[in-house]
């Protein structure tokens, strides 16, 4: 009965919980204690039963013995509180290293020795810690140091996202930059954490024909540099055969191709050219469309083609501007326009067709101003009109050495201003009975015969009488007057 019980737990290694057994005597001890129990109970009748000392259960149950459940009593009482608080502990302390073997294994299995090695190695020693402090009774330290250990685990797990993520993304930079030393050992890393993973599969692949691809590379520029490009684009479609998933490689190729084009095409046009200097515009125009086989609707195809053209009708084109400067002498302005804007559209390229251009379309349209007036002086007696005519005469004026026409057409353009603000008499008669209203002008009232004075334009006169049809005339005044007095009366009833 005096004989005291010890706590023992089964100490843990490496994160997994064992229990070590009793051993015979242990188990001789309780059967003496069960008997004394026994005895007592016989003895007291109905006292109140005694708490066992509390031994822990294996971490990981080996054995459903009824033994190895029972309680052992112990001399020494322990509280329910105490009882209840060492299988919590217990418990939570289980439960942890389940979760820790969980993650230390899937850890393993990530290659956790080539990337982590250091914080495994100090979660192990927090699982052997938390061990030692469970098998002497410190059950709260060990639940800590099982979380630390677990805690450490789980940043691990974190972390090694990150480094795969890492890793896939050197390998790949490392293959496109041609660098096997790095694409190797990230890709043995990436191949380490997730050996499955497809795109790590793909990449691993990749970094063993890396040396291939290196070698045709490396053979390519060579070959590029002696302007081989036939034999440079080869080496480049071989790289692309040992990794066709290579962007360097794959650029390399078009860039060979390229340079094959454009020599092809370089050629094609030099044969035009020296066709050209030669005036065989059949043998140029020839060479530069098989450039532009090559390369369609190319500028440069086009500018050849377009010289050819010009060459060939430059005759034409010397004629033509000869007679538009012809025209100019002869202030035919707007046939002198037509025929140099006729000469750019041929070849827009005609420095000396474009200056002379200028002056000749300035010319043109005064020439059309100046005539558009003339042509209408009635127009005049709208204040706006008089003063653009005004600016006509103005711009027209302003020209120095003009020729006979615009002499005479400034003659002309004076006097037409001049007229257009000359008053005529022009005489109205009625019946004194209507109204009369001459638009614009004033309101003449009932009369038999009236005279007003009006400048040269488009008149409206209006009648009005009560009980009689409205009475509407228009007429135009000119520098001369009418000849017959205008008549406005509202004689038809209604």
């Amino acid at each position: 009965m005096d004989k005291q019980t010890s706590v023992q737990p089964d100490p843990v290694d490496n994160a997994t919980a064992t229990v070590e057994s009793t051993g015979a005597a242990g188990a001789r001890q309780n059967g003496m204690q069960k008997i004394a129990i026994a005895v007592l109970l016989l003895l007291t009748s109905g006292v109140v039963f005694v708490l066992p000392n509390l031994v822990s259960d294996p971490w990981i149950s080996g054995s459903n013995s009824a033994q190895e459940r029972t309680p052992i009593p112990s001399a020494t009482l322990v509280s329910p509180s105490t009882a209840a608080q060492k299988t919590k502990y217990r418990q939570d302390a289980q439960t942890l290293l389940a979760e820790i073997i969980q993650r230390r294994d899937s850890l393993s299995e990530q290659g956790v020795e080539q990337w982590g090695q250091f914080e495994f190695t100090q979660a192990q020693k927090a699982v052997e810690s938390g061990d030692k402090q469970y098998n002497i009774g410190e059950y709260a330290k060990s639940v800590a140091s099982y979380q630390s250990a677990l805690d450490g685990l789980r940043e691990m797990e974190t972390t090694v996202k990150s480094l795969l993520e890492q890793a896939i993304s050197e390998t790949t930079e490392a293959i496109e930059n041609l660098v096997l030393s790095t694409a190797t050992s990230s890709s043995q890393l990436a191949s380490a954490i997730a050996p499955e993973d497809p795109t790590v599969v793909r990449l691993a692949q990749r970094t063993a024909n890396l040396p291939a691809v290196i070698n045709a590379m490396q053979r390519g520029d060579q070959l590029i540099a002696q302007n081989r490009l036939s034999d440079a684009e080869q080496a480049f479609i071989d790289a692309l055969a040992a990794d066709s998933e290579h962007k360097k490689a794959a650029a390399a190729l078009a860039s060979s191709r390229q340079k094959i084009t454009e020599r092809r095409f370089r050629g094609h046009m030099s044969d035009g050219f020296n066709a050209l200097d030669k005036d065989n515009f059949t043998l140029a125009t020839n060479a530069f469309n098989r450039a532009a086989a090559v390369y369609n609707a190319h500028p440069a195809v086009q500018q050849a083609l377009a010289q050819v053209e010009t060459r060939r009708s430059q005759l034409w084109v010397n004629n033509r501007i000869a007679e538009a400067v012809k025209l100019e002498s002869e202030e035919k302005w707007q046939q002198a326009e037509e025929a140099y804007r006729q000469l750019l559209a041929t070849d827009p390229t005609l420095t000396d067709a474009k200056v002379k251009q200028i002056p000749v379309r300035v010319r043109a349209d005064l020439d059309k101003r100046i005539k558009k007036v003339l042509s209408d002086p009635l127009s005049l007696s709208a204040i706006s009109q008089y003063r653009r005519a005004q600016k006509v005469l103005q711009d027209a004026s302003g020209i120095s050495n003009p020729g006979p026409l615009l002499t005479q057409q400034i003659a002309d353009l004076r006097k037409t201003l001049k007229a257009s603000q000359t008053q005529v008499q022009v005489m109205l008669t009625s019946d004194s009975n209507t109204d009369v209203t001459l638009f614009k002008v004033a309101k003449l009232g009932a009369f038999d015969k009236t005279a007003v004075s009006l400048k040269p334009g488009r008149y409206i006169v209006a009648g009005t009488r009560i009980g009689f049809r409205d009475v509407r005339i228009e007429f135009t005044v000119t520098e001369s007057g009418l000849e017959t007095p205008i008549a406005i009366s509202c004689s038809e009833a209604i």
